[in-house]
């Protein structure tokens, strides 16, 4: 029977004789009264005698419909209907008419229908209730039973079939039952083209080449299907497929968030969740490095990198944000986030009450948030003058192969070191003559050069200085010419303040800095410099490297005079040539607007700012060029590293607590609760302080009855298109029960004995008659199970949003498929962003960035990829557990106007032209067309041309565009 719709149930179908099958029972027909009455039975909701409780099946109805007026605080006219005594006087045991409670209900008395104001109640949740009060209205002496979800899973017994040579493995047995059970056949497996192409869409997320559908048909080997299940398991796109539906959960973005919403790096987490699908990390594992990598002994830097996961809550940095409240959403969020992703449990709605449907306190919440209340937090700024900012590590993450060059360059830096400390005979003969001079001054004499820059003047005063006018170029070169009779060995670089320049100099940028580049004598690096005083970031060995990219610069002490003293390869005399070199390609326009040179026959000119011998020895000098340049390659190697943020713990004596706060406010501190996991399920076996190392091992443990159950859920909803639980994000009281609670269960048994082994469990899945079948019905099957629960068919629904773009890229031939780096910014229409608070921009991305994998797009918070939105994509605000689908014109605009789908379009009309019209077809749909099919393909190209004037290749691109829009194609079966 259907609940609720008598003419749809099989029951009053044969009892009536509905079309030609013969009228139940054999003996003759029930009399019309009885039918009437199975009829109304039926219609008002089926109920069984015996099923209903008032803790199970009426309160959950009362709490969600009638407990913002008849609730425990204040309850409108007296009538708590929590209360048991109250509920007594509404219910007369048997007599649903004859009680207050239905009657009100209905509407019925003249009085207004109950709740008053809202929805009416569903006829299936009225039905429960009248099943509850005819059954006799009973209270339960003691706790209701327990929600189903919350009992460990225990391997069922297989259940028997009729048909049994239709089973391939155990989840065959199961729902075989079930449509036997229901009077239901399975239907017959797919054809091969269409196997091969489902397959390809689930498990790597992208449709197969015409070349792999033909290699697939023409392989007759008996396990043809299972050799193709391993390929495609062990391709790298597996992982990149499996890791777009944990970023989901995971809430991962390229920025912050909020309104200000800047950018964070954030794509090592990213290819760590991509890279633990492809060498199928354990279930168990991928948990606990997510949760509590930072907490393992010896942790590795992918399993700091792991730590991510909590990393990617959205960050307030707008101004005047109180930190500490600021933090505070940051920890229970990471609190909501894990109870949903590990338990399917709506935990943030105990944040500010007891939940009202599960039993879920209040108490719980904040142990739970305490478990994430202990975090290392970094503050910089100083609030006494400005503001106070909250943030939390970030480490350098290098790429295996950065990892292997720093390696390299550090022990090439070690022998280096070692060089500098060798006593050979020269080094010793010049160490004495270093000790002769040392503690004598180093005489300076002045000169008066000539200098000369493309568009600049220069004012030379009596000592020497000049000050620099003209233009503000963004670069430039300042030459200086002079004829030196006496040996040169070092020179020196006064940059002196003037009223003249802004901030007094002495740079010629508003702020007064500058950036000096690079210096050369003769066309010559100088052997060494050393400076007064350097901006971080910005040392005297940047003046001497050879690199545009470094060089020297004096921020925040502008205003000031300094010295950059350079000892020279050997003496030098005659025609002297010093360039001075203003090239940063960052900061431009930083040149000097006041300097002077002087120059020295010292044979240790360094010695007034390097007072140690090996900074300015000419017999080591090789060496420190050569241990320079390294420490560059070092520094700029570390500079193009990425980062990953990171959770850390901080080490704190005792319990962890955290605040219990009244109805969910901030400044509501009522008292601290200590960590705990939570108390409505088994707590861990192993009695010690909760942290999240301990929560993350008793989420994968066999003590946790949701666990296994919430992950084969998901990973049967991803392939099928809705989960066992329908919702895959609740599997509270408030959540739709399993349509095959058996086979949950097996499935949740069979995760955690095969090691939470997350291939082996999708492997199964696939390898089904279940999964195998065709994904067509008739129009009895739609009417008896249009959404498929009873899986008397194969999967059918439209495909997410990066699988549509990636179906495109691949069936045209323009798909990239480099795996991980940072993410990419394809083409999106002008006017998307808008950052008032910085200079960031979406820069359309160049060369085959433009088609990478829709996991790669820069997602933006406050503004995501318009395509993908336009399909259901998530913002990533928050845990995402399930997309909604849905169909809407907007989504065939886009498909036919975005321009990444119109350059697949040209780029498959290409290989149509050249391979023909079937390729095209093939390549977006998997199959080849029929007869019919490939002549409207045809007459579609002719009337384009003909009636349009349209080129061939013009032609072509549109009726491309006509194949990649396709119901067929983004639709998966």
């Amino acid at each position: 029977y259907q609940t609720g719709e008598p003419e749809r149930s099989l029951l009053l179908q044969r009892l009536v004789g509905h079309g030609n099958q013969p009228v139940m029972p054999p003996a003759g027909p029930l009399p019309a009264a009885q039918i009437e009455t199975i009829r109304r039975w039926i219609d008002g909701g089926a109920p069984l005698p015996g099923r209903y409780s008032f803790g199970a099946d009426v309160l959950p109805i009362l709490k969600a419909h009638c407990a913002q007026c008849h609730g425990d605080q204040s309850p409108s006219s007296g009538h708590n209907l929590f209360d048991q005594q109250v509920m007594r006087r509404l219910v007369e045991p048997g007599k649903p008419e004859a009680s207050v409670l239905w009657r009100r209900l209905h509407g019925l008395d003249g009085l207004p229908q109950m709740p008053m104001g809202f929805v009416p109640l569903s006829k299936e949740k009225l039905a429960s209730i009248r099943a509850w009060i005819e059954e006799g209205a009973s209270f339960e002496p003691t706790a209701p039973r327990t929600h189903w979800a919350y009992i460990a899973p225990v391997r069922p017994t297989l259940p028997s079939v009729r048909k049994g040579a239709w089973v391939r493995n155990a989840i065959d047995r199961f729902v075989l039952a079930r449509l036997e059970q229901e009077g239901l056949a399975p239907r017959a497996e797919a054809p091969r083209t269409t196997l091969i192409r489902r397959l390809s869409l689930d498990l790597i997320g992208l449709p197969p080449t015409p070349a792999e559908v033909e290699n697939f048909l023409g392989d007759r080997r008996p396990d043809a299907y299972d050799r193709l299940v391993d390929r495609l398991l062990a391709s790298p796109h597996y992982g990149e497929h499996m890791a777009r539906k944990w970023l989901d959960l995971a809430r991962y973005a390229d920025t912050h968030g909020y309104e200000k919403d800047p950018m964070r790096t954030a794509w090592r987490y990213r290819d760590w969740v991509i890279d633990a699908f492809n060498r199928n990390l354990s279930f168990d594992r991928f948990t606990i490095d997510q949760l509590a990598g930072d907490l393992l002994p010896n942790a590795s830097l992918d399993q700091l990198i792991a730590t991510g996961f909590h990393r990617n809550t959205m960050h307030n940095l707008e101004g005047g944000v109180d930190q500490e409240e600021a933090h505070h959403y940051v920890v229970v969020d990471r609190a909501s986030t894990t109870a949903t992703v590990w338990l399917g449990s709506t935990l943030a709605c105990a944040r500010c009450h007891d939940h009202k449907f599960d039993p879920i306190s209040q108490r719980d919440f904040y142990a739970m948030s305490a478990i994430f209340g202990n975090t290392e937090i970094r503050k910089t700024g100083d609030a006494r003058v400005s503001e106070e900012k909250w943030g939390e590590p970030e480490i350098r993450a290098p790429l295996p192969e950065q990892a292997a060059q720093e390696q390299t360059l550090l022990r090439q830096i070690t022998r280096l070191r070692e060089r500098m400390t060798w006593n050979t005979p020269e080094v010793r003969a010049e160490r004495a003559r270093w000790q002769a001079h040392r503690g004598q001054p180093v005489h300076w004499q002045s000169i008066h050069p000539k200098i000369r820059s493309q568009g600049l003047t220069f004012e030379l005063d009596a000592t020497g200085a000049a000050y620099v006018a003209g233009d503000l170029p963004d670069s430039a070169e300042y030459l200086i010419e002079l004829d030196v009779t006496s040996p040169v060995t070092g020179l020196v670089l006064e940059v002196l303040p003037d009223e003249r320049l802004p901030n007094k100099g002495p740079g010629r940028v508003p702020g007064g800095n500058f950036i000096l580049s690079e210096v050369e004598v003769n066309g010559e690096s100088p052997a060494d410099a050393a400076v007064s005083y350097a901006q971080t970031g910005y040392p005297a060995s940047g003046l001497v490297d050879g690199d545009p990219g470094t060089g020297w610069a004096i921020s925040p002490r502008q205003g000031q005079p300094h010295r950059a003293v350079f000892q020279l390869q050997g003496p030098l005399t005659g025609r002297l040539q010093l360039s001075l070199f203003f090239a940063d390609p960052t900061w431009k326009k930083h040149l000097l607007g006041k300097f002077r040179i002087s120059l020295t026959s010292d044979p240790f000119p360094l010695r007034e700012l390097e007072p140690r011998f090996e900074s300015q020895s000419l017999a080591l000098a090789p060496v420190r060029r050569e241990l320079r340049q390294a420490q560059w390659r070092l520094d700029k190697l570390r500079r193009e590293m990425p980062t990953a943020m990171i959770v850390r713990e901080r080490p704190t004596p005792g319990p962890l607590r955290y605040w219990l706060m009244e109805r969910g406010e901030f400044l509501g501190k009522k008292e601290l609760v200590e960590a705990a996991t939570p108390s409505w399920l088994p707590a861990p076996s192993h009695r010690q302080p909760v942290n999240r190392r301990v929560l993350a091992r008793w989420l994968v443990s066999r003590d946790n009855p949701l666990t296994a159950r919430v992950q084969v859920n998901r990973m049967w909803e991803q392939i099928f298109g809705r989960g066992l639980v329908e919702t895959s994000e609740d599997f509270g009281t408030q959540g739709s029960p399993p349509t095959h609670a058996e086979l949950l269960d097996w499935l949740a048994v069979e995760f955690m004995d095969r090691g939470w082994d997350m291939k082996a469990m999708t492997r199964l899945i696939v390898s089904s008659a279940t999964y195998r079948q065709c994904s067509d019905a008739d129009k009895v099957l739609l009417d008896r199970d249009p959404r498929n629960e009873l899986l008397a068919r194969g999967p059918r629904f439209r495909l997410d949003a990066e699988t549509i773009r990636d179906i495109a890229l691949q069936a045209s031939g323009l798909l990239s498929t480099k795996i991980g780096g940072p993410s990419v910014m394809p083409y999106q229409p002008e006017g998307i962003w808008n950052s008032p608070y910085s200079g960031e921009r979406w820069m359309n991305a160049k060369g085959d960035d433009r088609y990478r994998r829709g996991l790669y797009t820069f997602l933006k918070r406050t503004a995501p990829y318009p395509a993908f939105m336009t399909f259901d994509a998530a913002s990533r605000e928050e845990c995402v557990v399930r997309r909604p689908r849905t169909n809407t014109p907007l989504q065939a605009l886009a498909l036919m106007n975005d321009p990444v789908i119109w350059e697949a379009s040209q780029a498959l009309g290409e290989q149509m032209r050249r391979r023909g019209i079937e390729h095209g077809f093939r390549a977006c749909t998997g199959r080849t067309p029929t007869l019919a099919e490939a002549k409207r393909i045809r007459d579609l190209k002719s009337s384009l041309m003909e009636k349009h004037g349209k080129s061939e290749s013009d032609a072509l691109a549109l009726v491309a565009n006509t194949l990649l829009n396709l119901d067929e194609t983004i639709t998966k079966s």
